[in-house]
């Protein structure tokens, strides 16, 4: 183990320079001015140039953007965990991107010929009920509420616990500086402040590699640690189908690609954004490059990982006692090794606001974009609103729910199960809400009954297998990390109860042990079949004429062209010309 530049056992860490200071305010002060600049040039517009900035915007800044909405922080500081404490196989979530070219032949091109600002319209359209509509509007305003919470709260626990920047202004920096430069500037403040952020996530991961391998004389010898302790080679990765396993390659890759499809094809968040293009052929383009950037930044992060398990080869820090969490590893390291760097802390706690300010710039957006769609603009009181007016109450529409995710944030310090069941919301709708939106594209004969019990069936069985793995107390366990090298001065804590193994249940509870990768595709496939099989029981379409135009182009064979039921009407109708001759 490298020598640590403090004490640890007398408590003591690195703390914020000036320039951490001014490098941390700087990011905050340049996110906040995109924010005014786009509210004063397009002060006097409408809810389109809100929204959908006017259907104006190029394929880069988009692709930057849809990125930076699913790369939040928890990422930036999970990964690095993983990898130290579980090793690189979770780098296998790459394979996911196989789904975005699925996502842009297939259901990009019929979302961006609809137009819509809120996805969960064209569900009212399919299946002529607004009871589908509210339900998938309602479960994903929930589901980005409680995602947000944890964006901002878990990162600025992580940051609290282990340097002098206090827990209440990291909370309040994230929530506040994104609503508001959300509020006023619209979605293209959310996309070049997105962009913005993605760059300085980039550069902050870089520098924590790049000042972690100088340290360790170069990657080599940080591979060869991480070989010796089951972090990275070939022996770590565990093939095969087997659910109850935490992780193997075919379980991460069943979900990266559910989710990833989930997330590029129906999700609110990217389907504004593809109707925000200038050209169809830009929405195409901004899909593909998200590949390369996530591949990039899912490898930095695991890079990470193992550059601070080879720093602390020998002692542990979580092993030692020295921190609480896992997820703590990275702020530990940042501020143990890097603050004798001035700028470095600033840095990377630049780093970590930028993934969380983009996640929830981008869900306020999208949640006011719902919000307003689905349930204002329907009200004649609203409607009757000049367009100025009405993007005056999406905006404060922006802003409440910005506020509510920093309180919810503020709150889940006092209700550690909120963190819990945020994450596994989140992972439970997105398969579901897949399947709901593949019924109304591929199964014409599906009705909105059908629909609408997929996404309530779908999600409550993936929540209960969540649920019942935490009430049961299953933890994951952690590879095997020595403190045979730690300094003499540091009393190492006496040791814990070992975690509910799956292995050493019975069933049916053993069941409940299923890995959390497979929580999104057992809620795909539950919803497609609850889905289908409510349909044919309740009628099929139930005599709705389903428009050829709102199905994909692939099935309308299967429905009746309706210039040719015309023609036949029309041949087997009598003239008036000749029935009044009789």
């Amino acid at each position: 183990m490298l020598e640590s530049e403090f004490d640890w056992s007398e408590g003591e860490r690195g703390t914020f320079s000036w320039l951490d200071y001014v490098v941390f305010g700087g990011m905050l002060a340049l996110s906040l001015a995109i924010g005014v600049f786009y509210a004063i040039k397009s002060r006097k517009k409408s809810n389109d140039e809100f929204l959908l900035g006017s259907s104006s915007l190029t394929c880069f800044p988009v692709s930057m953007s849809l990125l930076a909405s699913y790369i939040s922080a928890i990422l930036v500081l999970g990964g690095p965990s993983e990898a130290y404490y579980h090793g690189l196989q979770w780098w296998v979530i790459c394979i996911g991107q196989v789904a975005l070219p699925v996502a842009a032949v297939v259901f990009m091109p019929f979302f961006y010929e609809l137009r819509l600002t809120s996805i969960y319209e064209y569900l009212e359209l399919r299946y002529s009920s607004r009871l589908v509509r509210f339900v998938a509007g309602g479960m994903f305003v929930i589901q980005m509420l409680l995602y947000q919470a944890v964006v901002i709260y878990a990162p600025a626990l992580a940051l609290a616990s282990v340097s002098d920047f206090p827990l209440w202004a990291s909370v309040i920096s994230v929530g506040v500086i994104a609503s508001v430069y959300t509020a006023i500037g619209g979605l293209k403040a959310v996309v070049w402040t997105d962009v913005l952020q993605l760059f300085i996530l980039i550069v902050g991961l870089f520098a924590i590699i790049i000042k972690g391998l100088y340290d360790m004389g170069g990657f080599a010898p940080v591979w060869d640690i991480a070989v010796k302790y089951d972090r990275a080679g070939p022996q770590i990765f565990t093939y095969g189908f087997h659910p109850l396993q935490r992780h193997t390659v075919t379980n991460i890759a069943i979900s990266a690609i559910v989710g990833k499809l989930s997330q590029y094809a129906c999700t609110q968040t990217t389907v504004q954004r593809y109707a925000s293009m200038k050209s169809l052929s830009h929405a195409y383009a901004s899909i593909f490059l998200v590949i390369p950037f996530f591949i990039l930044l899912i490898s930095l992060t695991m890079i990470a990982g193992i550059v601070m398990f080879a720093t602390y080869e020998g002692c542990d820090p979580l092993a030692a006692g020295i921190i609480d969490k896992k997820d703590q590893i990275l702020p530990f390291y940042v501020m143990n090794r890097l603050s004798s760097v001035p700028g470095l802390p600033g840095l990377f706690v630049a780093c970590i606001f930028s993934g969380a300010l983009s996640t929830i710039s981008s869900g306020v957006n999208s949640q006011a974009a719902v919000t307003w769609e689905d349930v204002f603009s329907r009200r004649p009181s609203c409607a009757k609103l000049s367009k100025t007016s009405q993007a005056w109450v999406t905006k404060f529409l922006a802003l409440g729910y910005g506020i509510l995710a920093m309180g919810l944030a503020f709150l889940a310090g006092h209700m550690g199960g909120v963190l819990q069941a945020a994450i596994a919301v989140t992972s439970s709708v997105a398969g579901p809400m897949l399947a709901c939106f593949i019924m109304a594209l591929f199964l014409p004969f599906t009705n909105y009954m059908g629909a609408s019990a997929s996404l309530i069936v779908g999600t409550g069985v993936a929540l209960g297998f969540s649920f019942g793995a935490t009430a049961l107390g299953i933890k994951p366990e952690l590879l095997p990390s020595p403190v045979d090298a730690c300094p003499f001065n540091v009393t190492l804590p006496p040791p814990s109860t070992p975690p509910v193994r799956v292995t050493d249940l019975e069933y049916p509870e053993k069941l409940l042990g299923l890995s959390y990768t497979l929580l999104g595709p057992l809620g795909f496939v539950v919803a497609l079949v609850v889905g289908i099989l409510v349909s044919l029981i309740t009628g099929r379409s139930r005599g709705v004429r389903v428009e050829r135009s709102l199905v994909h182009k692939w099935v309308r064979w299967s429905l009746p062209d309706p210039s040719k039921v015309s023609a036949r009407v029309k041949a087997h109708s009598y003239s008036n010309k000749l029935s009044t001759q009789f």
